[in-house]
Formats: C-alpha cells, structure tokens, sequence
C-alpha cells in the first residue's frame, strides 16, 4: 500500500497479459454476471446478512463495554430488531385490515370520479365503439378462462412454495448476521492471516480500512431510515392521515429506492389522503409535506449522518440502481447502492482499478487512524 492508500500486488502491468486481454476481461465479466445471476438467491441472502451485520456491529461492540458476552449481546441487538420488525408487520397487517373494510367508501369516490371522467370522454369512447364490429364484440364475449382441479392444485402449490421459500431465505438473514456478528473476529483474524500471507501487512491492513468505511456508510444510511422514518410518520399524525403508522415506516424504507423510492412512498400517502378523508386541501398539504422530507434527506441528514463516506455520482447510482435492479429484482434495488459502494472502495484502492473507480465517484476519504496508547515506562528502576 503506498502513501495514497492505493493497494498494489507488486505484479507487472506489462502490456499483452493475460488480464488485459480484451477477449478474456469480456468472458470474466460475463462469467460473474452469470454466476450472479444463477445464484442470485444466496448472493441476496448474504449481502442482506452481511450489510446487517456491518450496521449492527457498533451496538454490540456499546453492549459488550458492559461486560455483556458477545454471543450474548448479538442476540440481544438481533432479538431487538426482529421484534421491531414484528411490531411493524403486525402494525401493518392491523392497517390492512382496516383498509379493507375502509375499501367500500374508497371504490365509491373512485367510481364517482370514473363517472366523471366518463362524461370527458364520452365522444372517444363513442368513437371507439364504432370501430369495433358488432361481430368482434360478441366473439370478445365468448371468450371464456377454463382451469381445471389440477391447474388449481398446481397454482396453489407454487403459491404456498414461493411463500415458504420467502419465509425461509427472510428467517436466514438473521441468522446469518447472528454468526457474522458473534465469530466476527474469528473470520477477521483468518482473513487477516491469509491477506498477510498473500500481500503481507498492507493486505490486511487494506481490508480492515475497506470494513471501517463499510461499516460507516452502512450504520449512517440506517440511522438515515430510521430519522425519515419517524418524522414522517409524526408529521402524517399532525395531518390526520390514515395509516400513519404504515406509510411513515415505507417512507423511511423507501429512502433505500434511489430516484423511485419517492414515488413508491408518496404515491399511497397521496391515494389515502385524497380518497380517506373529506378534506379537500389534505392531498396537496401531504405533497408539501413530502417534498419537505425528502428536501431534509437528500440535503441535510444524508450529508450530515453519511457525510462523504462513499461519494457516487448520480449517472453511476441510476445506472447501478438498473443494473441491480434487472439483475436480482427488488432485492438487487435496495442493495444497489451499497453493493456499488463496496465495489467502489475496493477498486479506488488498487492502483489498476482506481480510474475505473473513479468513474463511480469521487474518492472515498480513509478512516482516521485510531490513536494508539503509548505505554509509559518506570521511571526508575529500584535498585536492588
């Protein structure tokens, strides 16, 4: 590692090596992106625990300063968030429940509202019926969806497989994050040895500084959440809005979406407060309201709590977001931005990489070093 913080392996950047050849940078790329593809449930499964375990770690290292073992205090800070998270599903199983016998009075205003717009467009709609023929119209109506008993047995089967195996993989993230969190220096030290055999000390020392930044960014955007989360939810409260308490929580969740995560938060705020009440201004007061937060996300808490831990470049965090997206889903949306972190400050500090990590963001500041106690020494030595 040399004064910059850039990582080198000693190899020789000679021009014609096998890793710069073209064709086989091309069969690699395509190779991992295979393989995550493949593999996209345990890569997902894992990110989650690990990017967990990362925003976890401060407070089990606050618990084990009270003389609380680690095992212990992992489960305890686990055992916390898991019956948070419960709390918030069982919340918002409770507001389902109440948006379905609300639903009535929803689907009258909506069909008050079609019958409205209908009268708009009345003369497209007669326009449209004389362009179909009285022929195509009765065969549209003949149309009809057969299933038989075992394409019903076949759809419930896979319906209660998909929900059993979300279940499953969701129950093994804490877990996970359970064992990272309790053997944490167990794993550190073995990746220590064998970066120090590979690389010597700036191998490991490497490592260790990547995980610091991590662990930051990954603590900050959580604190992030949870700030987004509770101001929303209060000031949905002051509006009188209903299901405060789940569209307050989405909200703050919502902050992991970039560029989407606004309109998949705001969008059901708006529906509610539009359709729920019969105040005529409440919809308008909720996009002000919105506007307001996610001004104070993207302006003050992001840069205050997270600060410039990890620098992204919008184009890389759009394109990331896609990348991700296309790639693993929801679940690839959400780590799209953590994932490009990480790839982000690995790559700036090796010296082969850093261009391409550049590309990504500005460079990402090193953690300060911790300071180092320096042992005192007798003053003099009894004689004797």
């Amino acid at each position: 590692m040399d004064s910059s913080g850039a990582f080198t392996t000693g190899t020789s950047p000679a021009l014609g090596g096998a890793f710069h050849s073209r064709a086989l940078v091309v069969l690699a790329t395509a190779a991992v992106v295979g393989l995550l593809w493949a593999g996209k449930v345990l890569f997902v499964t894992l990110f989650f625990a690990l990017f967990l375990s990362f925003a976890l770690h401060p407070f089990v290292e606050l618990l084990e300063k009270i003389r609380l073992p680690r095992a212990l205090a992992a489960f305890v800070v686990l055992a916390l968030l898991c019956a948070l998270v419960t709390f918030f599903i069982v919340n918002a199983l409770d507001q389902a429940q109440a948006f379905s016998r609300d639903w009535p009075a929803y689907e009258r205003k909506i069909q008050g509202l079609t019958a409205q717009a209908r009268g708009l467009f009345s003369r497209i709609e007669e326009g449209t019926r004389r362009l179909l023929s009285d022929g195509e119209r009765t065969g549209a109506r003949a149309v009809r969806l057969e299933e038989g008993m075992l394409d019903s047995v076949a759809r419930v089967v896979l319906q209660v497989r998909t929900v059993f195996s979300l279940v499953l993989y969701t129950a093994a993230i804490p877990i996970l994050a359970f064992f990272m969190l309790k053997d944490r220096e167990k794993y550190a030290g073995a990746l220590t040895r064998i970066l120090r055999r590979k690389g010597g000390r700036a191998a490991s020392d490497f490592a260790v500084n990547v995980a610091h930044v991590l662990s930051g960014y990954v603590l900050g955007e959580l604190f992030v959440v949870l700030i987004t989360a509770c101001i929303t939810t209060a000031g949905l409260l002051i509006l009188q809005v209903p299901y405060s308490y789940v569209l307050g929580p989405l909200a703050g969740l919502c902050v992991l979406l970039p560029y989407v995560g606004v309109i998949l938060s705001t969008t059901p705020a708006l529906f509610v407060a539009f359709l729920g009440t019969d105040e005529p201004f409440l919809a308008l007061k909720v996009i002000l309201f919105y506007s307001v937060v996610q001004f104070l996300e993207g302006n003050v808490l992001t840069p205050f709590i997270v600060g410039s831990r990890v620098r992204l470049h919008p184009l890389a965090v759009l394109v990331a977001f896609l990348f991700w997206g296309i790639l693993w889903g929801l679940p690839g949306a959400i780590l799209a931005v953590p994932l490009t972190a990480t790839i982000k400050v690995v790559g700036e500090r090796f010296e082969r990489f850093a261009p391409w990590a550049a590309l990504l963001g500005e460079r990402t500041p090193d953690p300060e070093p911790e300071p180092v106690e320096e042992k005192k020494e007798p003053d003099e030595k009894a004689a004797g």
